[in-house]
Parts: structure tokens; C-alpha cells; sequence
């Protein structure tokens, strides 16, 4: 147990569980024991050929992910990190595999863009959480499938449905993947909200997630109209990089997909604390994700990287500074 001890650099407790980093000059026994756990933790496995290479990134992620961490405690930074289930992949990798939202590749505007959004409700609490009043599915993994679009648009039709019919239905994230490239989507290497809600305006709805699972690949369409349970009967975007407009958004409409700047390494490793990390721009984004409430300081966000990822799949990311872009795009459907 001692010999254990002095490879810990430091504990971080989370509830019951805690993950370990560790000081590299440990020496290669223990730095060896440490990386078969992390295989073992998220079922991971390479042939021999890239198991070095997996391995020499998940060391150097460890290294960053310690130091930010170092200085965390030491009240630099609002938030933690994590070496996640993503802590293998190099920066350039992750970029590649997870961030794959993509620009709409018709500029005209096909809805209405909300310019007199103000006017239009007046209720705004001071928090709003819509997890707890159960218009949110549980947390899903889009695996190494860029479709973070299709799990965005598919998360804010099920809390329309919800406020409907008081019902949670999980919708088929997959039938959007598989179908949509007519409408300038590409399946597993991207797509765009606007593509995809008007590939939903015109194909006249979406099936349910257990009628058309989720399997990370992108197929053939398999989608039935007859088997469709919810159709979009219109759609808007929401004014650029305006937070009070998604403040007034997702506290009168419900949970709303939001495009998003994923780029920087702290965004793949974060763990739990309100992110705000100033390299985090907001000059571009490539990432969407569900903004399901907010509260004084910080936007709630549902990401679908599995529950490993942030705060059981979830972030809480700094209020008022359109941090990582979070109100360029925006967008809401209703049916």
C-alpha cells in the first residue's frame, strides 16, 4: 500500500469515487498499473501497434490535466479537470473525432430569426433547471460519431414533448444521422442544427429512439412516417451572441440547442466547477450541445460524451461573457 502511495500526486474525491494522478517519476511499474486501469475503467483495448501511442498521449493529457489542476487548488481556476474517458486521444485526435458540427451550407434563412424576442415573454426566474422537472433523457454517448447535431436537435424535440404530454420519450438521435444528408448533413463526420431542423420541417417528424437505436455509424435511412410521434411545426434561431436571449429562451421554451467552441484541451478534460477558461473564444464554434437551465453564474449544458465526461455529462459554463461562443447560434423548435 505505501509503494502505491507514492505514486499519487493527487486525489480528487467526487462523491464515492476518485481518480488518480500521478507523478510520472514514479517509475514505469507504476505508471504501467495506472494505464492498464484506465483501460479497464473504459473498457479500452489496441493492438500492439497502438497501444504506445495511445498510452504516450494519455501520459502527456495527465501532465496537463495535473498542473491545471495544481493551480485549481490554489484558487487560479473556477473548474477541474479529469483524465475522462477522452484522455487517450491526443488534442489533434479529439479534434478530429468529437468536434464535428458543421456550418449550414444555405445562407438564406429558412426560420424566422426571433429580432423581437424580448417582446414576446416576460417571465425570466432568477434559475432554471429543466433536468429537475424531468423534460431532460439521461445522459447518452455519441461515441466516436460526430453527431452531437442530431443528440442536440433530438434532446430539445423530447422536452417539447415532454411540456406537452408530461411523457419522456427518448427520440432517435440515429434516424438524423442516417437521414439528413440530403439537407447538407454528412452523418458521422457532422452536421448543422439549421440542416437538421429543416430536414425535420420537410420529412414530417421523428421516430422514437427505440423504434430507430442509436449504433454510432451511419446507415441507411430506415425512417417511416407512420411510425413518426412528434413533427416540427416550426422553428426559429435566436439573435448572434445575444445571452439574454437564450436566458429568456430557455426559461420560456424549454431546453434549446446551442452551437459551442469545444476546441481547447480544458474543454476535453473538464470535470466538474463552472468552466471559463479565457482561450475558450468565441470566434468560432464546432460542438453542439443542449442548454437545459441556468442559474445566477452559469448556463447548464448536456453534452453526449457519457457520463465520464464533466459533471455526469453535464457543464456549468460561465454566464455574460459568451464564453466558448455559446450564443453565436442558437436555435429552438416547437411541435
Amino acid at each position: 500500500m505505501n509503494r502505491f502511495l507514492l505514486g499519487v500526486w493527487i486525489l480528487i474525491l467526487d462523491n464515492c469515487s476518485c481518480q488518480l494522478l500521478f507523478n510520472q517519476n514514479s517509475g514505469n511499474e507504476n505508471i504501467d498499473e495506472h494505464w492498464e486501469e484506465f483501460k479497464k475503467r473504459f473498457n479500452k483495448s489496441y493492438n500492439d501497434h497502438y497501444d504506445p501511442f495511445r498510452k504516450e498521449a494519455w501520459l502527456a493529457n495527465i501532465e496537463k490535466i495535473k498542473k491545471h489542476n495544481e493551480e485549481a487548488a490554489k484558487g487560479m481556476h473556477s473548474y477541474y479537470l479529469m483524465d475522462n474517458n477522452l484522455a487517450d486521444l491526443t488534442h489533434q485526435t479529439y479534434l478530429q473525432k468529437m468536434v464535428k458540427l458543421t456550418q449550414s451550407r444555405h445562407r438564406k434563412v429558412d426560420a424566422d430569426v426571433v429580432g423581437d424576442f424580448y417582446h414576446q415573454f416576460h417571465h425570466i426566474p432568477e434559475e432554471v433547471n429543466w433536468i429537475d422537472k424531468g423534460f431532460v433523457t439521461p445522459t447518452y454517448n455519441q461515441k466516436t460519431c460526430g453527431s452531437c447535431y442530431a443528440f442536440s436537435i433530438a434532446g430539445v424535440l423530447q422536452g417539447q414533448v415532454f411540456k406537452q404530454t408530461k411523457k419522456l420519450v427518448p427520440l432517435s438521435s440515429q434516424q438524423l444521422v442516417d437521414c439528413s444528408a440530403l439537407y447538407g448533413n454528412f452523418g458521422c463526420a457532422g452536421g448543422s442544427l439549421r440542416n437538421t431542423l429543416r430536414y425535420l420541417e420537410k420529412a414530417g417528424g421523428l421516430m422514437a429512439y427505440s423504434d430507430y437505436p442509436y449504433n454510432a455509424a451511419q446507415g441507411k435511412c430506415r425512417y417511416t412516417k407512420d411510425m413518426a410521434i412528434v413533427n416540427v411545426t416550426s422553428w426559429a434561431v435566436l439573435p448572434a451572441r445575444d445571452e439574454r436571449a437564450l436566458e429568456i429562451a430557455v426559461a420560456n421554451v424549454g431546453p434549446i440547442a446551442i452551437s459551442i467552441n469545444a476546441a481547447p484541451h480544458t474543454f476535453q478534460f473538464y470535470h466538474k466547477g463552472i468552466f471559463d477558461d479565457p482561450g475558450c473564444t468565441s470566434f468560432s464554434v464546432n460542438h453542439a450541445m443542449l442548454l437545459v437551465g441556468y442559474t445566477k453564474d452559469a448556463w447548464i449544458l448536456k453534452n453526449w460524451w457519457g457520463k465520464h465526461w464533466g459533471e455526469q455529462g453535464y457543464m456549468r459554463l460561465r454566464r455574460n461573457k459568451n464564453r466558448c461562443g455559446i450564443a453565436n447560434y442558437a436555435a429552438y423548435a416547437l411541435v
